[in-house]
Parts: structure tokens; C-alpha cells; sequence
């Protein structure tokens, strides 16, 4: 008698089941119902990542690799720290630059690299490397410089060093200026 029942029971257990499983298909999903407005865009962020902009030929103009990768959708700036930045000069020189921070727009050619800024490339045919706190390059022009006349920079080209200023480098051009306060020495 109890094996009746237990079979019984366990029909209607099943029939049970049957029917929630036909009716929660036919009623469709439940979805969630919010009243909150929805936030802002956040951007991406990213660990170890690399940031690359690409000319109209499809080639690199420059690579940024960094410790971590912010973008803000606000302003469409893209905030990075511990960076590598490689990019070619108009040339086709090779640039490597270092620096704590960087800042790039989206679909921009120009960075600003702050904190323990070093560049090194070939200017004028010669090796050329920079150190500096903050340093402007702008890709599509060939132009490295200091945003302020007054941030210092340590210049060695050819194997000549030169404290100084301010800087503004044309490589294309082959134009370099060092804004003030120069002070170097030179041993034929």
C-alpha cells in the first residue's frame, strides 16, 4: 500500500513539474524592471595593455603599452601609467619613449608623457635622448617639446649633453631649440 502511494506521489510530483515547465516557456522570460535613469557611460580600463594608433596607410603611428589603461568617455581622454610609447617619425625612424604617465585623445596623434619622461631616436642622423618631467609629441607633425618653457631638460645628441629650459624639437626639419637657460660643455 505504501509503494501505491509513493508511486502516486511521485506522478504527481511529476505532472506537476511537467505543467510549471510548459507554462513558464509560454509566459517567456522574466525580466528585470528598473526605475533608476542609467548612469553614465564608464569608458574601459585595462591592466597590461597596449593603445594603437594607426595612420591612413595602416601602419602604427605610435604604440602606448602601459601598467594600466583608464578612458574617460567624457572628455574622450585616455589616462595611462608606467608607459612604453614607440612611434616613426615621417622617416621612418624608430622612437622609444618612457615615461610614469601619459595622456592620448581617441583617434589623436598627439600624447602628453609627466613623470620621468626619457626619449631616445636618431635626430639629424645622430642619437638623440631627452629626459625631462613633461614632454608633448605630436605624430602627425614630427614635433616633440616641453608644454612650458621653463620645464627643465637634460639634451644628449651626438654624445654632447646640454642642460637647458624648454625644448622644441622639428624632426622633420631637423630644427632644434632650446628655449633658455642652456649650459653644456663641448670638447673639440
Amino acid at each position: 500500500m505504501i509503494y501505491r502511494l509513493l508511486i502516486l506521489f511521485g506522478l504527481a510530483l511529476a505532472a506537476v513539474a511537467v505543467w510549471l515547465t510548459l507554462t513558464a516557456t509560454q509566459i517567456g522570460p522574466v525580466t528585470a524592471q528598473t526605475s533608476r535613469a542609467p548612469g553614465p557611460e564608464q569608458g574601459y580600463s585595462a591592466r597590461d595593455a597596449s593603445v594603437v594608433e594607426t595612420g591612413a596607410d595602416g601602419l602604427s603611428l605610435y604604440t602606448l603599452q602601459a601598467r594600466q589603461v583608464q578612458q574617460d568617455p567624457d572628455d574622450n581622454i585616455v589616462n595611462l601609467t608606467t608607459v612604453h610609447m614607440t612611434f616613426r617619425d615621417q622617416s621612418g625612424g624608430q622612437w622609444q619613449a618612457r615615461a610614469d604617465q601619459a595622456q592620448a585623445r581617441q583617434d589623436s596623434a598627439q600624447i602628453d608623457l609627466s613623470g620621468a619622461v626619457d626619449v631616445s631616436g636618431l635626430f639629424a642622423d645622430q642619437p638623440a635622448h631627452i629626459l625631462t618631467d613633461r614632454l608633448h609629441i605630436d605624430t602627425h607633425t614630427d614635433i616633440i617639446r616641453t608644454p612650458d618653457a621653463f620645464d627643465a631638460v637634460t639634451l644628449n645628441w651626438a654624445g654632447k649633453v646640454v642642460d637647458a629650459q624648454g625644448l622644441l624639437v622639428n624632426i622633420k626639419d631637423h630644427h632644434l631649440k632650446l628655449e633658455s637657460h642652456v649650459h653644456g660643455h663641448f670638447v673639440p
